[in-house]
Formats: structure tokens, sequence, C-alpha cells
């Protein structure tokens, strides 16, 4: 009985000595969760350089350096711009290959080659802050608006201030900013039979317009940051035909790529003529394909806008969305059908949708394809659902429509910013810019922009507060040039 007791009070004092010991064996090459209400980049840090792709600094362009960088999980700031209630994702990455996605060369006494490394992706709800690739505790890389900046952390945790603060504290510094608005503009202009795609930025401090900027193709944001939509003739045998092609501005396309992507767009669906852009969103675009004069509908995800693959309606718009479309879809065609006309194709694939404006918002519409006396033609048709919010973020008009055209009798659209403090006005020929003042357009427009005829916005980005410098610098550094014009004021 001795004996039994001396064993048991042995492997008792195993077990209580076993639950305070650290037992790092039982977690090696598991995946450990995230400390609760700690940041991958908790802390304080400092800029040290502005980095060149020889990894030195940049000579006379040193802006950032200096500058304090602090994160944790309620606000992420750096320099002058505060990110509140920030997402914080981590990847691992191998580190050569992850530095020439963005075309930079690092020695290796700063990044050690071919080593797999953390990099911490920033956004928000609506803007992308950057990328952070952590070299050990104390340095990282930010890729941030288009610069790559050497960090170096000098506290592990951030100011009291910055600690204590709750997110009312940073509202308040936001409507501090409440009367700044901007918006990246996205142009379809014609040209020659055919189109080319411009974006213009128009923002503005308290109705203070900024300098107008326009830039080629369409610039536009994401989550994961700031992407360029291009669209390029390619010779296909004796056929000319579209090619679209997108990227993060901060990833340099590899010729090969652009060259892969152009066979992917050779080998698929022969006899596409035209790929015309109707709209323009985070992560989805709506296209018309004019295929041998046969024109339809067309919504892609911008992660695979080369690959001609269509979102079909079902996965867009849920089986309610489906039967809503084929509701539609049915009575458009007994309207052909009475008339004595047959469509071309029945959509088993549900992708002839996509997307138009009408006073001031867009509206989902499908399309029948038919032929009358041996000519293509084909009807459009209004689908009476709401477009989901992944396919469009922001489609508010703070404005009656009766007083836009009160105001602008010849007025085709319009948008308004969220602050609701300056709105766009479209007319045939025209963009004009105009302030608000309780709820109703100011007398006299900011800015008068020409327009070509013809010529549509497909796209509206909207940036507020801080974030409206940010943008501007963003779309400045990616080539963008002020535009000159006697009209802007």
């Amino acid at each position: 009985m001795v004996r039994v007791c001396k064993l048991l009070l042995v492997v008792l004092s195993i077990l209580l000595l076993g639950g305070c010991s650290n037992l790092s064996w039982t977690t090696a090459g598991k995946i450990i969760p995230p400390v609760n209400n700690v940041s991958p980049l908790e802390g304080k840090w400092t800029v040290l350089q502005d980095l060149h792709t020889n990894g030195h600094s940049r000579g006379g362009n040193q802006q950032w350096v200096g500058d304090i960088a602090q994160f944790n999980p309620g606000v992420a700031m750096l320099g002058g711009y505060v990110w509140n209630n920030p997402t914080y994702k981590i990847k691992k990455v191998n580190s050569t290959d992850y530095l020439m996605t963005k075309y930079l060369t690092l020695t290796s006494t700063l990044v050690p080659n071919n080593q797999v490394v953390d990099v911490t992706t920033v956004s928000t709800a609506e803007n992308f802050l950057g990328e952070f690739m952590k070299i050990d505790d104390t340095k990282i890389i930010a890729f941030v608006q288009n610069n790559v900046l050497l960090l170096q952390k000098v506290s592990d945790q951030v100011d009291r201030s910055l600690a204590a603060a709750n997110p009312n504290v940073f509202d308040i510094n936001n409507q501090s900013k409440a009367g700044t608005s901007g918006v990246l503009l996205g142009l379809k202009v014609p040209q020659n039979n055919d189109f080319t795609y411009q974006t213009l930025w128009l923002a503005a401090d308290n109705k203070n317009l900024h300098q107008v900027l326009k830039g080629n193709n369409i610039f536009f944001p994401r989550s994961s940051g700031f992407w360029e939509l291009r669209v390029r003739n390619v010779l296909n045998g004796a056929e000319k035909e579209d090619e679209l092609s997108a990227h993060d501005v901060s990833t340099k396309v590899l010729e090969m790529q652009s060259r892969s992507m152009e066979i992917i767009h050779q080998n698929v669906q022969k006899g596409i003529h035209k790929r015309i852009i109707d709209y323009v969103g985070n992560d989805y675009v709506a296209i018309e394909n004019d295929i041998g004069g046969i024109n339809q509908l067309q919504v892609l995800p911008v992660d695979k806008i080369s690959a001609q693959v269509g979102i079909k309606v079902s996965d867009l718009l849920g089986n309610s969305g489906l039967t809503a479309y084929n509701n539609a879809r049915a009575q458009a065609r007994r309207i052909l059908s009475n008339e004595g006309i047959t469509p071309l194709d029945e959509d088993e694939f549900e992708e002839d949708f996509g997307l138009t404006r009408k006073n001031g918002h867009w509206y989902l519409q499908g399309r029948i394809n038919y032929q009358n006396e041996g000519t293509p033609h084909y009807m459009d048709y209004n689908v009476n659902l709401i477009p989901p919010a992944k396919l469009i973020f922001y489609d508010t008009l703070c404005l009656s429509w009766q007083n836009i055209k009160e105001r602008v009798p010849d007025a085709l659209d319009a948008f308004t910013s969220p602050n609701h403090d300056i709105a766009l006005v479209i007319t045939k020929k025209k963009l004009y810019v105009y302030g608000i003042s309780a709820e109703q357009l100011d007398s006299e427009p900011l800015a008068k922009l020409e327009m070509k005829e013809g010529e549509a916005v497909i796209m509206a980005e909207w940036a507020t507060g801080s974030y409206v410098d940010n943008w501007e610098k963003a779309f400045l550094a990616n080539g963008a040039k002020v535009m000159i014009s006697d009209t802007t004021r």
C-alpha cells in the first residue's frame, strides 16, 4: 500500500511539473494562431531609408525618412495617415520570388536570398495601406504608395496616446476633413469607330478644387492596392481583336506574362473583334463582346480578366437573383415571340448580363440576340434587382434627379460624394463639378470640362478625408498629369 501511494505521488508530481513546462515540441510544424489583441506589426517603427532598386537610398527623395509608423489591432499609422480598424493578413513567401514581382533587387545582407519570410498585408474595409515584409524582429520593408521603405522598430509598444485612443478620436479627425472628397472617374472615349480609356482625378477641400489630373487607361482601387486596366489591339491572323489586362501598379508585368495573356486571348472564342468596357468595379468588370457582329454582355472577375470566362448570374446574385433574371428574360422573349422573332441563343451559361447607367444609378440588364432579315440585332431588358455590394460598392445619389435637372436641364447622369459635398453632372458635351449645400447644387459649378459626344463614365470610385491625399499621390506616382483647361477654376 505504501508503494502504491509513493507511485501515485510521483505520477502526480510529473503531471504538475509538466503542466508548468513549455512543451514547444508539441507545436512544431503547426500554424500557431496569433495572440489575441496583438498586431503582427505591433509597436512603434521609424523610417530609416526610402529604398531604390539597388537597395540604397533615393538621394534627394527623402520625404518619408524619419517618419513614424505605429500599429496595434485598432489603429495603423504611417506618417500623417491614420487607418482605423485595420485588417492584418500574413502570407509566407520566398523572399527572392517576392522581390522579383516588385522588380526590386536588395543586397543579401539586408534580405537573405530564397528565405521564407512573412509578408503582412494591411487594409481597411475600403482602403489598402500596403504590404510589409519582415526581415527580422527589428526591421521590415514597407511597400506603401509606390514607395519602398526600410523601417526599424524603436519600441514594442505604441505611444500611450495611440494605445488609449478609441475609434471616436479618429472619427473626429476624419470629420475635420468632412469637406474633403475625391473621385477616380473612368471614361470610355469614342475614337475612330473604337474606344480609348482614361481616368480623371477630381478632388476638392471645402469646395476648393484641386488640380484636375488625367491618366491613360483605367486606374482603380482594390483591397490589395491600386490596379490598372488596359485595352490593347492585337492581331490574330488577319483579324484585329481587343485584349484586356489588369495588374497591380506596384507589381510590374513581365513581358512573358503579357505574351501568355495574349495567347490565352487568341485561343479562346476566335472571331471576337471588340471588347467594350461598360463598367469597372473593385473586383468585377462589365463588358460587351462583339463576336462576328453578335454583341453579348459579360461580367468578368478582375483577377481572371484575360481568360474570358464570365461570371454566372447565380454565382453573383444567388438563386433568388437567378429566378428574377430568368423571369425578366422570359418576358423579353415573349415580346420578341409576339413579333415573330426567334432569339439566337438560350443563354444556358447565365452570362449574357451586364450594367447600364440611368438617372444617376447603375442598373442590371440582360440581353437577347436575334436576327432580323439576316442582320444581327439585340434587345436589352431590365433585371429588377439592386446590384449586390460585391459588384458595386457605392451607388448613392444624395440629390433628387429633379433637382439636378432644374440646375442642369440637359443632364444625362450624375454622381455625388459620400460626404455630400460635391457632385458631378454629365451632359452630352460637358462634365460639371458642383458644390452641394443644403441638399442642393450650388448656383455655379466649380469646374466645367469638355467631353466628346458619346463619351461615357464607366467608373466612379470615391475617397474621403485623409484618403484623398493618399489616392492623389498614388495616381501621380502612376504617371497621371495635370489637366490644363481654361474651363477649370
